[in-house]
């Protein structure tokens, strides 16, 4: 291996060796037994950046490849090594930078930063350095300088494509939204949509366009987004809410399907859009009046699907979710019995039996929950969960449990097919309903036994 020694300009900052890698080698020979010496000679010597390492203690520094131009003009040896010469290619502005980074080495802590230098054709080009401590051996610490103009480059032209991305909806007049099609991420908000919904530039950087839209029963959006590549615009009254999660907002919104520079976006424009507070969902969705009426009708009824069909008919249940379930727990004999209405669950209601292993009923009761939300069925690893929900399409739920002298018996869950639909959801949200329904569930265990 050949290494370059660099001149030794008045003013080093660090002293220098050369070729300390056969000390190197020789020292981790057990830990590369696998790899041969001279793979690992040849993978330093072409690797596309000056490394480097430095003797904490004794502030010297040795090269370990000879890459040393690391820009047009500009040797990576004497940029590390050489304050005047540093001073000089570096811009005055990002001067701190470096220094910074330096102080990160004498502390021995991880480090990296990025800066500009002059190159000898008058242009600018931006370095890349990055430490970190031998924790086999603190007494050294091991860097490298790369040239980081293709990154830097690649940088630029995503934030000025999303430059231009703002700049073709930021002068329409009704709020606006740009939405990732295949990330479902909001990545641009004219002002009018940042004011409606109460946006601010970090919440740009990751928000979910399902944490803005309310999916409804009636206008489920997911359908709609699966065709919009075919059928390229949507128009219909669509649900949304705040970032604060205090005001509903309903307008007729027209979705529009383009594609930018091979990005797919979704356009969402919000026309006469119309604010409501939210009601508070223990309020909302537990009147008396409405709990009354699904009391009464469940009273006479003696069969779990009419009860579950009945349940979902209400305004009161139909108004949160897409489909019901009730899990009928028997944890001595290891066995669930599942039962349930809604679209997803066409035949749930014949009685599908699961070993309470693996279970929503399961987790229940090893961890004392009072409740259980599954933001995204997808991202879990519970066997049910792909037994019973994602193979419907059901994305998200919301579980409470009901127990007989202190014993789990029941687990009642409210299923989405949105996922993140019960965030921030609580049990104080549903209690009222979910015992009305639990209710009529102990009056069907009394029948049955009878």
């Amino acid at each position: 291996m050949t290494f370059v020694e660099p001149p030794h300009p008045a003013g080093d900052s660090f002293g220098y060796q050369d070729n300390p890698l056969e000390n190197t080698l020789s020292n981790s020979k057990k830990e590369s037994q696998k790899i041969p010496a001279d793979d690992l000679y040849s993978f330093i010597n072409d690797f596309p950046a000056l490394l480097w390492r430095i003797e904490i203690a004794r502030a010297r520094i040795e090269f370990l490849n000879s890459n040393t131009d690391v820009a047009p003009g500009v040797d990576g040896t004497l940029l590390l090594k050489n304050i005047a010469y540093r001073n000089k290619v570096l811009l005055p502005e990002d001067l701190h930078l470096l220094e910074t980074f330096m102080e990160s080495v004498r502390e021995g802590k991880n480090a990296a930063t990025i800066f500009r230098v002059n190159t000898k054709d008058a242009a600018i080009s931006w370095l890349k350095l990055t430490g970190t401590i031998n924790l086999k051996d603190p007494r050294y610490y091991y860097g490298y300088l790369l040239n980081a103009d293709d990154t830097v480059s690649v940088i630029k032209g995503v934030l000025g494509r999303d430059l231009e991305l703002q700049l073709m909806i930021e002068d329409a007049d009704n709020p606006v939204l740009l939405v990732e099609y295949d990330a479902q991420r909001v990545i641009c908000a004219n002002p009018a949509a940042k004011e409606l919904f109460g946006l601010t530039e970090a919440d740009l950087r990751h928000l979910p366009f399902h944490e803005l839209h309310c999916h409804t029963l009636k206008q489920p959006l997911e359908p709609v987004l699966k065709e919009l590549p075919l059928s390229r615009k949507w128009v219909g009254k669509l649900k949304y809410l705040s970032t604060d999660g205090n005001n509903v907002i309903t307008a007729e919104t027209v979705v529009r399907y383009l594609v930018h520079k091979e990005r797919r976006l979704i356009r969402i424009s919000l026309q006469n859009p119309r604010v409501n507070k939210t009601p508070d969902p223990s309020v909302s969705a537990s009147s008396a009046q409405d709990l009354e009426a699904l009391a009464q009708s469940l009273t006479p009824l003696h069969t779990m699907d009419k009860i579950m069909e009945t349940c979902l008919a209400s305004p009161v249940i139909s108004a949160q979710c897409d489909a019901i379930l009730f899990s009928d727990i028997q944890v001595r004999k290891n066995m669930v019995t599942v039962y349930g209405a809604g679209v997803p669950f066409p035949g749930v209601k014949e009685n599908e039996t699961f070993s309470y292993k693996g279970t929503i009923a399961e987790d229940i009761n090893r961890y004392a929950l009072d409740h259980l939300v599954v933001d995204d069925t997808q991202d879990s690893i519970k066997p049910i969960d792909w037994a019973l929900f994602v193979p419907r399409g059901i994305r998200s739920y919301f579980a409470m449990p009901f127990y007989s002298r202190k014993v789990l018996r029941t687990v009642l869950i409210l299923c989405s097919t949105t996922p993140g639909h019960f965030a921030g959801r609580s049990t104080d949200d549903f209690l009222p309903m979910f015992r009305t329904i639990n209710t009529a569930i102990r009056a069907w265990r009394r029948h049955h036994r009878r």
